[in-house]
């Protein structure tokens, strides 16, 4: 699970009062991992979650007796909206028993959404192949291995619950590692606003700060004082996941030549390898693009292969920047490299 405290906190009131439809086979699971499970269903009533808990597989009297043995509340019941929800309402746990249900299936999906469920989460045989997160609209253009997996929980998210959860039974602990942490140990297929890149606002300065710091202490980076950020909010677009900042981007802009400058480039150590860079990158680019810019220029001393062969970036002579910034440049007595993209013409 993942160190970032605050990112799991930040769960806690996220989390209260939404359902959750869990469908699992318990006489399938490891025994290790099914116990953890049970465990993460306290902890997870205890923060005000509504938890539904459908077991697909035979032998239900053995998951039957683990939860009279731990310390959940909870009620047998049917597929019966009105039944369940008196049950959820109670503060227990609904446990449903329908050996061969199938998890994505017609029935499933419409009884889950009758619940107004915000998270479907289904325990599958082994991992699911697809990154942490995926867009409803991404998955349904998925052409990779588990295609027919990921189109299935977009048309799911399109039919109302805003998030699809595909985990690995196996995995144990696999529910918290999932739910209380911004990229999870799944396949999540979500249709709300999970992950957005917007303008940065006066109460993200803080934070933005703290991951600028981590990020400047491990890779050298250039240091940001609080002032400066002030005096160029309007420069800066953030990204957050469930509405926790995770990384950052600046586009200052100048008229002499008419281009701008990718900067300040962040995204935190624990987010990293998910591709949030390019989005950062390219969401500079589109906004420069909507101020009528032609080219926009980088200057880095690391990520110049990442500009270059992810993001199309060419080397350019130092000569070609804004007087002012190669003037800033050669006094830092930095060796940056400069390279440039041109985004309209």
């Amino acid at each position: 699970m993942q160190s970032d405290l605050r990112a799991v906190l930040q769960y806690v009131p996220f989390f209260r009062g939404k359902t959750f439809v869990l469908v699992l086979n318990a006489a399938r699971m490891p025994e290790l991992a099914l116990a953890e499970s049970l465990l993460d269903l306290i902890a997870l009533q205890q923060v005000g979650v509504k938890l539904v808990v459908i077991s697909t597989g035979r032998g239900e009297a053995q998951l039957d007796h683990l939860l009279i043995d731990g310390e959940l509340r909870w009620q047998s019941t049917d597929l019966k909206k009105d039944q369940v929800e008196a049950i959820l309402n109670r503060g227990q746990l609904a446990l449903i028993e329908k050996p061969g249900l199938e998890g994505l299936g017609d029935e499933l999906v419409e009884f889950a959404g009758s619940l107004g469920a915000f998270k479907l989460i289904i325990l599958l045989p082994a991992k699911v192949a697809g990154g942490n997160a995926i867009s409803s609209e991404d998955a349904m253009k998925w052409q990779g291995e588990g295609r027919d997996l990921l189109s299935r929980a977009a048309e799911v998210c399109n039919r109302g619950i805003p998030r699809v959860h595909l985990l690995n039974e196996s995995h144990q602990g696999v529910l918290m590692d999932e739910l209380f942490s911004n990229e999870g140990v799944g396949v999540m297929v979500y249709d709300d606003d999970y992950l957005s890149i917007r303008p940065i606002a006066p109460d993200d300065i803080s934070e933005l700060l703290a991951m600028v710091g981590r990020s400047m202490r491990d890779a050298h980076l250039v240091p940001r004082s609080y002032d400066e950020i002030e005096t160029s909010l309007d420069d800066f677009l953030v990204m957050t996941i469930d509405g926790n900042v995770v990384g950052c981007v600046a586009l200052h802009c100048s008229d002499e030549p008419r281009c701008a400058e990718i900067a300040c480039l962040y995204v935190k150590q624990s987010h990293g390898g998910q591709g949030y860079g390019q989005l950062l990158v390219k969401a500079a680019e589109e906004r420069a693009r909507g101020f009528g810019i032609p080219w926009v220029f980088a200057l880095s001393t690391r990520a110049v292969d990442f500009f270059m062969n992810q993001l199309k970036y060419e080397p350019c002579p130092i000569e070609v920047l804004p007087h002012f910034r190669q003037e800033r440049l050669r006094a830092s007595g930095r060796e940056s490299s400069v390279i440039r993209k041109v985004i309209s013409r």
